[in-house]
């Protein structure tokens, strides 16, 4: 597999310096990059009309379009949800600006191999768990999907409906025996009712989680604890 990450920085010597990097990376993990760089938001939101990427570097600092509205029409404009960006800065910010993007990390400048070596790491992580299909039936049919697109689950006694990107389905089963078979994909069991794909949600609050749609889910209060925990461990 060929992985695409393209590089966003108006100092062309940091552009040069991740480039190489990747280069070596990919060299001592036996993994096939294609790298392309940017010295202006503007370049990089134009090339992405046409063009996809698995991972971007991003700087925030950029000329007239900065990071930030860079971030913004990828995820508002192109409805691009699935690309990975990680932020680059000489401060440290711009967190709460930041949030709704959901970066994959934040670099602090000056930038170091292993901090590129990291979010690779990550890369390469979160695809594993992009490869994984959830199984289940409906009716007669057997129904096969990727983890990726199942946004969450709900359940009422016996019955279970599963929210995806395309469709929802209802089919009898029980979240316990369903975040048995999901909790390694960055899955989240907030409520007896509940289990969401983290990938997908927006906003996250002590009580309740919101998500890319505007669905509001509550977390009950004995997993509020753990719920945060586990969101402070993908995160990092």
């Amino acid at each position: 597999m060929i992985y695409k990450i393209a590089i966003c920085d108006d100092e062309k010597i940091i552009c040069r310096t991740i480039y190489d990097m990747i280069k070596v990376i990919s060299v001592q993990n036996d993994v096939r990059f294609e790298t392309d760089c940017f010295i202006s938001g503007e370049e990089l939101c134009d090339e992405m009309k046409s063009s996809t990427y698995d991972l971007i570097f991003l700087d925030i600092e950029l000329h007239e379009m900065n990071g930030v509205a860079v971030g913004k029409y990828i995820r508002e404009k192109l409805n691009n949800e699935t690309v990975q960006i990680a932020y680059i800065s000489s401060k440290q910010q711009y967190a709460m600006e930041l949030f709704e993007i959901r970066p994959i990390n934040f670099l602090i400048k000056p930038i170091t191999s292993e901090k590129i070596q990291a979010i690779i790491d990550k890369l390469l992580k979160l695809n594993a768990v992009d490869t994984q299909i959830f199984k289940f039936k409906v009716r007669q049919e057997y129904i096969k999907l990727p983890m990726s697109e199942i946004i969450y689950f709900s359940s009422s006694r016996r019955t279970v409906t599963l929210v995806s990107l395309e469709k929802s389905y209802t089919f009898y089963d029980t979240l316990e025996d369903i975040y048995s078979e999901v909790k390694n994909g960055h899955f989240l069991y907030i409520h007896k009712s509940f289990i969401v794909n983290y990938r997908y949600v927006r906003q996250y609050e002590y009580e309740q989680v919101t998500l890319l749609d505007g669905t509001v889910l509550p977390i009950s209060q004995p997993r509020r604890k753990l719920i945060r925990k586990m969101i402070l461990e993908m995160e990092d």
